[in-house]
């Protein structure tokens, strides 16, 4: 029996956000009963207050994950590449899958991306359509766009490896450990996960991700797109002129 330990980063989640992942869960258990598959659920709060997760939410989740559960919680607020570092970190399964709490590539992705595990990818990433960029505001989408570019141009990435910043990954014990080696605390920890992985010549997959219908995403700032920019110089020079987990 496979062990697929599903982390979810939280971060003030809304009204109602255990919803989503009562409902992915539970078609998980049903899709994952079927392959001999066991799934382990981390849910992981980046700082949040506590009262964002009622007893009452926390135990319909822990009904659906089958009392394969565990809540973790650490303050104050570190951002999202931290904070899954911290889940994958106490993770013990075979294989590792995240993507965000409220599941907007849908509950099917994260089997898909099991399943290309269980082919003997190290690696399986994301790849998102034409849908989600129609979605985006404007400072998402050049963050995208720019990212997209920078990896291409300076990073050198194959063109199917150029969307790193969609938000669901799955890895096996040799890309944990490419996880694991990242540094980048906020939105450009996906880039140095996928350039940690092909530096060291792991095999990575990709799996098409579709948006689901009736997801809007947070306007990001400027600040946060020169913070994101220098993390991207940072990861260039450690990744790339310094040869950071280059398999010789």
């Amino acid at each position: 029996m496979r062990l697929i330990d599903l982390v979810l980063p939280l971060y003030k989640p809304h009204a109602g956000w255990e919803k989503h992942i009562v409902d992915a869960v539970s078609a998980l258990q049903t899709e994952f009963a079927q392959k001999n598959w066991q799934l382990r659920l981390y849910l992981v709060n980046d700082g949040s207050d506590l009262s964002f997760f009622s007893e009452e939410s926390l135990d319909k989740i822990r009904q659906a994950a089958g009392g394969n559960f565990e809540f973790l919680s650490y303050s104050p607020n570190h951002g999202k590449g931290y904070c899954l570092r911290y889940g994958i970190g106490r993770t013990q399964g075979d294989f590792q899958v995240y993507t965000d709490g409220d599941f907007p590539f849908g509950w099917q992705s994260v089997a898909d991306a099991a399943g290309k595990l269980e082919q003997g990818a190290d690696i399986v990433m994301g790849v998102r359509g034409r849908e989600y960029g129609a979605a985006l505001g404007w400072s998402r989408k050049i963050i995208s766009s720019g990212v997209r570019a920078l990896n291409r141009l300076l990073l050198g990435l194959p063109d199917r490896f150029l969307d790193t910043q969609a938000g669901l990954k799955g890895f096996n014990s040799n890309g944990k450990t490419a996880f694991l080696a990242t540094e980048t605390d906020s939105f450009l920890f996906d880039t140095e996960f996928i350039l940690l992985g092909s530096n060291a010549k792991l095999k990575i997959d990709t799996i098409d991700l579709h948006l689901r219908q009736g997801l809007h995403f947070s306007r990001m700032g400027f600040k946060v797109i020169c913070r994101e920019l220098r993390h991207f110089v940072r990861i260039l020079f450690q990744a790339r002129i310094c040869g950071k987990m280059r398999k010789k």
